[in-house]
């Protein structure tokens, strides 16, 4: 029998959320949630397009949920990663507290970091 495609990704939704609220190392950036990467069956890419104004790093929280720095992005820049869905994606601001938790999306995902005042904002479906 093969599965529903809407029902394959509404459990993968479930399981994103589920992996954010597992229990992990403490992130190593002041207000970020404890999260950690669960495992690399389903590739994507993530791509952080810096529309803040500031700096702002980038970190993979690993498998034991500690955070590992993919470097960072200045005003303008923009960064594409390979990852897997259910690798969590940390966002700082340049004295390194966290702003955002993000996980890629099946088929890619553009996230786009904005002001300090604003979340890390993933686009309409298609984008």
């Amino acid at each position: 029998m093969t599965d529903n495609p809407t029902r394959s990704s509404l459990r993968l939704c479930v399981a994103i959320v589920a992996v954010a609220s597992l229990g992990a190392a403490t992130s190593a950036h002041a207000g970020c949630p404890r999260a950690r990467s669960q495992n690399s069956d389903v590739a994507t890419t993530i791509t952080f397009v810096n529309q803040s104004g500031e700096y702002r790093g980038i970190y993979w929280k690993d498998f034991s949920g500690s955070d590992k720095s993919y470097g960072g992005l200045n005003p303008g820049e923009r960064k594409t990663i390979s990852t897997y869905l259910t690798h969590p994606w940390e966002i700082t601001n340049g004295p390194g507290d966290c702003l955002q938790l993000v996980f890629p999306r099946p088929g890619g995902s553009i996230v786009r970091l904005t002001a300090r005042s604003q979340r890390a904002q993933h686009p309409p479906q298609g984008e």
